[in-house]
């Protein structure tokens, strides 16, 4: 029996790789922003997973030079990505992961790939205030797998692969 996604951003199985490689959060690269409390409002859900309508959490930002971080505070690797007019930056990741763990007898392997991307706009000034950002968690499919076993109709978690879920996001400096 498959088991469906909780209210965590991430569904179980993709969670679970990742924290097989997290390990304890490293310091920040470059002067650090600050910790900042973020509510998102779901914009988009196109996999059908339950997620959290607000999400509430918290991130650490820096600035190093050009370069904006962005901190999960989970142990999960930093995002980061160049700042274009000083506030304004994308931060992307891409993992994979097999989701058919366990030999259940259906159908698999299933490799999924999630290309996580947050765009951010910073307040003004050296340390902001507040943000807004864009969340965007896009699942697909990696080429020779079979993911037929994850979908709604079979009893998996997706309503459809390819899908996306999107979150507009607002982030207040602690």
């Amino acid at each position: 029996m498959r088991r469906r996604a909780g209210v965590a951003p991430v569904t179980a199985a993709v969670a679970a790789a990742v924290a097989a490689g997290a390990c304890a959060d490293q310091p920040l690269p470059g002067t650090m922003l600050g910790t900042y409390q973020v509510v998102g409002q779901s914009l988009t859900n196109t996999c059908g997973l339950g997620m959290p309508n607000p999400w509430n959490f918290d991130v650490q930002l820096s600035r190093d030079g050009g370069t904006l971080y962005w901190s999960w505070i989970d142990g999960r690797p930093a995002l980061y990505g160049p700042l274009t007019n000083q506030s304004d930056a994308e931060l992307t990741a891409t993992q994979q992961a097999n989701v058919d763990g366990t030999a259940d007898g259906g159908l698999g392997p299933c490799t999924l790939s999630r290309a996580d991307s947050v765009q951010v706009q910073l307040g003004t000034g050296s340390q902001p205030a507040a943000f807004t950002a864009t969340i965007q968690y896009a699942f697909s499919v990696v080429s020779g797998s079979d993911c037929s076993d994850q979908l709604t109709s079979v009893g998996g978690q997706y309503d459809a692969l390819p899908c996306t879920i999107v979150y507009s996001a607002e982030g207040s400096r602690r």
